[in-house]
């Protein structure tokens, strides 16, 4: 069963006018070769929600507020509308980008949809003022009487065309309009912008406007960051990346890089009062990502492909996490405003797909966090309800961004967008006094210092910024006297503004290196790494300081700041990291150390090999765990000579034969998938002198067989036949014949599907006998099938359907009887028509007519089974066996049923203006993590599947029946993204009317 919201919820957002009357998307926003795409959705009701809005006033009294907060509207329409992103400037004035252009970029037209569902458009949008006018716009709003409520309202910008962010600062505003990042410069801030704006920066991906970069926010160094979402791409100066990410700018340098990657679809960006990095994510059930510098954190693989490195082979969790979890929080604030004493320190999670606000611990989890809820801040059940972005603001009170819709997911491409709504919310403690109107910016710079010692992070960070802003080299004595005196925040907070003052330099880095405040050693080292340079003086304090910082976090930077030095400098600092034994357990530490090593692997080579001559090193926890087998897999997977006499090097200096058998089962990681071309000499050698110096596990034989040892072959094919090997290991054997094409294994592993009884083995047969394009192989099955268990007919039904000459054989069994048509599954007969064949297309038809039905048929079922549910009840209890009959093995719902589809249970299951089209049209929406690809490759075999991994060097499929396919990357022809659910049509049709009752009974209740 397959629910249509995305995964992402949102950036959500609107294109045009008031959306009194649903209206189609018009003709010209897509090529006439897209005009079933847009047709389908017509009709369905789908994505749409028959609840009704509110008035502010109605909504604020549905909101249930944890004890001691208020909740009240601060902004609502018709001013406000679709507001997607919060900023207050120094007057404390809100700015509001009103996201109103959205989905739909103004000028251009949707040429096609990629292999990953993407979006492609006909054109780049040029740049304003000379670009194609859009609706969105940005707001100020200012309390100009120290009442609390905002009373003069103003526009900055309009006719903008998705526009995702705002901040000020350096003399003018920011304004992220994808592709572009502009600077409209307005020094004598009179809101009207001096001039046409700069491009700072273009290539900002637009292929899903639900997904675009977003979320400004100065870092306490003087960067401007940004997140991006999970769907666009980017291409920035030169700086290529796939899907979420942390990126960050320098405005004065004008350096552009991803300061960390990975995570969901990326929206919300926040520092804490300390300066790490943090974002909301869709993720799971979790509250959001710390991102170390430099971090690499878990992606959707199969559609973004590796990680922006391919030889990083690893990647950091989100978050753990212990609450309320059915779906994850997409936006998100650490609180350190001051005003509200028992939030403090926690973080502020908006969910709109769960309409509530939570508020969680922030714990610390090694040198990351973990997140423990506490009771929930806001619920409402008015699912109007949307927070999008989530704000501390000067008063020390939350502000919320509502968009305010029923409507969630971005695939419909109709324009049932709401646009005459949005609301900013504000919730701040009871009795809460409001603030009177100031200017941080009309204070001096010496008065600013004062500002640095504000209970509310907000005022800090401000002064921080104009600082910035203003380069007073005058103020360096007394920030250096505060750093040099002080030794909590405060010294951090001067500590940065020192630098953005002009005054950090080497001399005070020395000093500072030394200082009792952990947090300003920290930023003192990832301050001189963002200079890319090192002197030694400061190199050989750095590996002292490798050698006894006491705090994990202080060594956590450093480890990340390696990669960015240069290697004589960096080993020896990595060389102590290494030797921290305390650090072997650390969620982010080792694999921050292995990214160091591995970005001197090549560059510094010889230097490399000459500290591995250091057998303590091999020793060391984090060595062993983290770096030996990762720099046998770094060395083959980067298949030239250079990299494959390196592997031969380390065979050769390994100090003990478990170092040895460590660097092989990385080698043999690496070696996967493309097959090796060329293995130089010594590299032979070396195999030959392990294969005979221990016993031949799957491991060598696996690393041996992939660099063409002819012995490994023999023994991989004896150790298939023998009866006393294990089923496990059988697997691991039949896994490397197939990938490796071993014509001379397929009569060996025909014998043992005759003969075998072990019914997993018998699948691991099957999966491997696949890859042969061998005409034998396809008859010996379709002889066995009819003996085959159900499990096994599953597996062997889709291993047929993947080659044409199979799949017809298969349909000419069902047409002579020899097989039922009830025994083959839709799945498999849609795969087989995937062949184009006539005769096979003949056969289709005549044993199961019409495997998609018509728009006009599910219309009308959605319709009637909408009357059925409104005449009379289902039973609960009743439901749950047809739940898991037709929908469990698929989908899990209340912990129970399978994980091949989106786990149910977090959705709006109570909605059926979304459940109803989701079921009775599946493919009416697909959410990105669930898309099936289709994979031909070079000897004419089709699969259908889900991506597990997309390496550089193979891709890894797994089937509708969780069978895993590894394909190598130079036998793939094409790979394409599935714009059809896996999931059939017609699911209700064999249900009476009262078990259609039932089973929406149970999917409808409350848990």
């Amino acid at each position: 069963m397959k629910v249509l919201l995305t995964a992402a919820l949102l950036l959500a957002a609107s294109f045009a006018a008031p959306a009194q009357q649903p209206q189609p998307a018009p003709a010209d926003r897509f090529d006439p070769s897209l005009k079933e795409f847009v047709e389908k959705f017509k009709g369905r009701g789908a994505l749409e929600d028959s609840s009704k809005p509110l008035t502010p006033e109605e909504t604020i009294k549905h909101f249930k507020v944890a004890d001691g907060l208020v909740m009240e509207v601060v902004g609502a329409e018709p001013i406000i509308r679709q507001p997607l992103n919060l900023h207050f400037d120094e007057r404390g004035r809100m700015w509001v980008v009103q996201y109103l252009q959205y989905p739909f970029p103004a000028g251009l037209k949707i040429i096609k949809y990629d292999q990953y569902i993407r979006a492609v458009f006909d054109k780049v949008p040029p740049p304003p003022p000379n670009h194609f006018k859009g609706a969105d716009k940005i707001s100020i709003h200012e309390d100009t009487d120290g009442d609390g409520f905002f009373d003069q309202h103003k526009e900055f910008l309009s006719d903008l065309n998705i526009c995702s962010s705002v901040t000020t600062g350096r003399g003018g505003v920011w304004v992220l309009n994808p592709p572009y990042l502009l600077f409209y410069p307005d020094q004598n801030r009179d809101d009207i912008p001096d001039g046409p704006p700069v491009v700072h920066l273009s290539g900002f991906g637009l292929e899903d406007t639900h997904s675009v970069a977003s979320s400004l926010n100065w870092g306490p160094d003087g960067w401007l960051y940004g997140a991006n979402g999970s769907t666009t791409t980017g291409l920035v100066k030169g700086v290529r990346w796939l899907g979420q990410c942390i990126w960050r700018y320098h405005p004065e340098t004008g350096e552009f890089e991803i300061f960390a990657e990975g995570g969901g679809n990326t929206f919300s960006m926040d520092f804490d009062s300390k300066g790490r990095a943090y974002s909301g994510t869709n993720h799971g059930n979790t509250r959001g990502m710390h991102y170390p510098q430099g971090g690499a954190g878990i992606k959707n693989w199969g559609k973004h492909g590796p990680l922006m490195n391919p030889y990083s082979f690893g990647f950091f969790e989100h978050m753990a996490h212990k609450g309320f979890e059915p779906r994850f929080a997409q936006s998100m604030v650490i609180y350190e405003g001051g005003a509200i004493p028992r939030l403090e320190g926690r973080i502020i999670a908006s969910m709109s797909l769960m309409n509530r606000v939570m508020a969680s611990d922030l714990l610390r989890d090694t040198s990351t966090y973990q997140t423990i809820d506490l009771d929930p801040l806001i619920l409402t059940d008015d699912r109007w309800f949307r927070p999008v972005d989530t704000e501390v603001g000067p008063d020390g009170a939350i502000y919320l961004a509502d968009w305010y819709d029923s409507r969630l997911t971005h695939v419909d491409p109709r324009d049932t967008w709401d646009r005459v709504h949005g609301r900013v919310y504000r919730l701040k403690a009871q009795g809460a006094k409001p603030m009177k109107p100031f200017d941080l910016a009309k204070q001096s710079s010496a008065e600013l210092i004062k500002v640095l010692s504000h209970p509310n992070e907000w005022f800090r960070n401000t002064a921080i910024r104009l600082f910035a802003d203003r380069k007073d080299k005058s103020v360096i004595p007394a920030l250096k006297q505060l750093v040099e005196t002080e030794k909590g925040q405060l010294a951090l907070e001067a500590f940065w503004a020192l630098n953005l003052s002009g005054g950090f330099d080497e001399a005070v880095a020395v000093k500072t290196l030394n200082h009792p405040n952990e947090k300003i050693r920290e930023w003192t080292i990832r301050l001189i790494g963002d200079t890319k340079k090192i002197s030694p003086p400061i190199a050989s304090r750095l590996v002292t300081l490798a050698r006894d910082e006491k705090d994990v976090q202080v060594r956590s930077q450093l480890a990340s700041s390696c990669e960015r030095w240069p290697g004589p400098a960096v080993l020896p600092i990595v060389r102590e990291l290494i030797l921290r034994n305390e650090d072997v357990d650390d969620r982010h530490v080792p694999l921050l150390i292995w990214w160091a090593v591995e970005s001197k692997a090549v560059s510094d080579r010889q230097l490399l090999l000459e500290k591995l001559k250091e057998s303590a090193l091999w020793q060391a926890p984090i060595f062993a765990r983290y770096i030996t087998a990762r720099l046998g897999q770094r060395y083959t997977a980067e298949r030239n000579e250079q990299n494959l006499r390196t592997a031969a090097q380390l065979l050769a200096m390994a100090p003990t034969p478990q170092d040895v058998d460590a660097l092989v089962r990385g080698m043999e990681a690496g070696l996967q998938g493309d097959v090796v071309k060329a293995v130089p000499a010594e590299l032979l050698a070396r195999v030959e002198e392990v294969w005979k110096s221990r016993p031949h596990n799957a491991t060598l034989i696996g690393f041996a067989l992939r660099l063409g040892y002819e012995p490994a072959g023999k023994a991989a094919l004896q150790l298939v036949a023998d009866t006393k090997t294990s089923a496990a290991e059988k697997k691991k054997y039949l896994e490397m014949l197939s990938e490796r094409r071993m014509e001379s294994a397929v009569p060996v592993i025909l014998d043992l599907l005759r003969n075998e009884r072990n019914e997993a083995l018998r699948i691991d047969l099957l999966n491997a006998l696949q890859r042969f394009a061998n005409a034998e192989i396809g008859r010996a099955i379709l002889e066995l099938f009819p003996k085959f268990s159900a499990r096994l007919r599953a597996t062997a039904q889709t291993v047929l359907a993947s080659r044409p000459d199979w799949s017809l054989w298969l349909l000419e069994a069902v047409d002579k009887t020899a097989i039922k048509p009830e025994q083959i599954t839709i799945a498999t007969v849609t795969a087989i028509q995937n062949h184009k064949v006539a005769a096979a297309d003949t056969l289709i038809k005549k044993h199961w007519g019409r495997l998609r039905q018509s728009d006009a048929e599910k219309n009308e079922k959605i319709a009637s089974v909408r009357r059925l549910l409104a005449k009379g009840k289902g039973d609960a209890a009743q439901g749950r066996p047809t739940f898991m009959l037709i929908c469990g093995t698929c989908h899990k719902l209340n912990n129970e049923g399978a994980t091949i589809g989106p786990e149910l249970t977090g959705y709006e299951r109570d909605n059926l203006d979304f459940m109803l089209p989701a079921i009775i049209d599946p493919s009416l929406g697909v959410r990105e993590e669930y898309t099936a690809f289709n994979v031909t490759t070079k000897d004419g075999q089709q699969l259908l599947g889900f991506l597990d991994e997309n390496t550089p060097q193979s891709i890894t499929l797994r089937d509708l029946t969780n069978n895993k396919i590894k394909i190598a990357r130079e036998d793939v022809k094409t790979l394409e993204a599935s714009h059809t659910s896996v999931m059939p049509d017609g699911l209700l049709d064999a249900l009476n009317d009262q078990q259609i009752r039932d089973l929406f009974a149970y999917l409808t209740r409350k848990n």
